[in-house]
């Protein structure tokens, strides 16, 4: 969900990717996060989850852990990426309703736009909102 969201509110010169550290970091998209993503005109259907061992760390200019587990577990694989990387706490929807998945993405799209802003972006703030609101 945060990389569709990121993709929808950042222009496409921006390089966004997201990878999991989940020893559970295959198939596809929960049903649930496909079903929220659709209510903001995103498209996860052909999404495949990816192991955070698949990207290429290192050339990423920012990385967002998704909370302080997230954070810490990667900052021990890639302590260079400290300075780079960027704690939030958002709890994982997976075992909860659909409701708790709406929750999640207004979450990350209330963070990205602090992101946004600090990065000089704020004007961005507007791409993200959902088709059905």
């Amino acid at each position: 969900m945060a990389k569709g969201l990121a993709q929808k509110m950042f222009p496409r010169e921006f390089y966004i990717d997201s990878a999991g550290t989940d020893s559970e970091t295959t198939g596809g998209a929960n049903f649930k996060a496909v079903s929220v993503m659709r209510e903001w005109g995103i498209d996860l259907t052909g999404h495949l989850a990816k192991s955070i061992t698949d990207v290429a760390i290192p050339e990423f200019d920012h990385v967002i852990a998704m909370d302080s587990n997230i954070f810490y577990y990667f900052i021990a694989q890639y302590p260079g990426m400290e300075d780079r990387t960027i704690q939030w706490q958002i709890d994982d929807p997976f075992y909860h309703p659909v409701g708790t998945y709406r929750s999640c993405a207004e979450e990350i799209v209330q963070n990205l736009k602090v992101f946004a802003d600090r990065l000089g972006l704020s004007q961005l703030a507007s791409n993200a909102t959902p088709q059905s609101k």
